[in-house]
């Protein structure tokens, strides 16, 4: 009878041991932070901004050759001489494409780069542009966005030289008369790539992995462990040296 209820008690303790230190597995939970800040953007979620000087130099749009891409903006900043910016096709410099060409209007009062006329690139085909003021086509007034194949400016600009006079679309159209904001633009994106290169450097250095657990078990779990296998050897001796006192 005693060494029935000297083995229940036995039994009962390992169970009680085991709940205080609680077992061997433990649960794992690995979280990985990566932060990444990109700016479209540029598709940017900010359209590239570029300017175009007209009549700055004369009969010149400055630069008269741009590369822009689909969604970016051109900024022409009008100066004195009662220029214009007129859509043409390649094989006929000094008209309107269509009906529907984009037309900036004369600009009588400009001075100093003020007014300016906003147009929205919808694509990356090549656009022909020139001024539609008398002469000024004719004396090389002109220019292109993302030239592209074997049309060349020069050889527009030399098609126009030739050209049967010169005509605009009958209303402005397909753009937006404001004011200046490329360099607005640029110190606002130059600001933007600032932050978000400071914001992927943060990220980078707070990306943490915090680890509960697991196959590196942490110095109190290893500490817990060894107490809980000298308790159950303890109890183990007591039990095997009652059961011998008792037989």
């Amino acid at each position: 009878m005693i060494k029935a209820s000297l083995y229940t008690f036995s039994l009962l303790c390992l169970p009680l041991v085991g709940a205080q230190y609680g077992g061997g597995g433990s649960s794992t939970t690995t979280t990985a932070t990566t932060s990444s800040t990109a700016s479209s953007t540029a598709s940017g979620s900010a359209s590239a901004t570029q300017s175009v000087n007209v009549g700055q130099n004369g009969f010149t749009y400055t630069p008269d050759t741009i590369h822009v891409p689909k969604g970016g903006v051109v900024e022409f900043h009008f100066y004195p001489g009662d220029h214009s910016v007129v859509e043409a096709a390649f094989n006929n410099p000094c008209h309107p494409l269509s009906d529907t060409s984009f037309f900036s209007g004369f600009m009588a009062n400009a001075n100093n780069g003020k007014p300016v006329w906003s147009l929205t690139v919808n694509d990356t085909n090549p656009i022909w542009f020139y001024c539609g003021q008398v002469g000024h086509c004719a004396a090389g007034m002109v220019g292109v966005i993302n030239p592209s194949g074997s049309d060349t400016l020069n050889a527009f600009k030399s098609a126009a030289s030739n050209a049967n006079g010169q005509s605009v679309p009958a209303t402005v159209q397909g753009g937006i008369l404001g004011t200046p904001s490329a360099s607005q633009t640029s110190t606002a994106s130059s600001s933007t790539a600032s932050s978000s290169t400071a914001s992927s450097s943060t990220s980078a250095t707070s990306g943490t992995q915090t680890t509960t657990g697991g196959s590196s078990p942490s110095a109190t779990n290893t500490a817990a462990n060894l107490h809980v296998s000298i308790d159950l050897s303890v109890l183990s001796i007591l039990t095997l040296t009652m059961a011998m006192i008792l037989m």
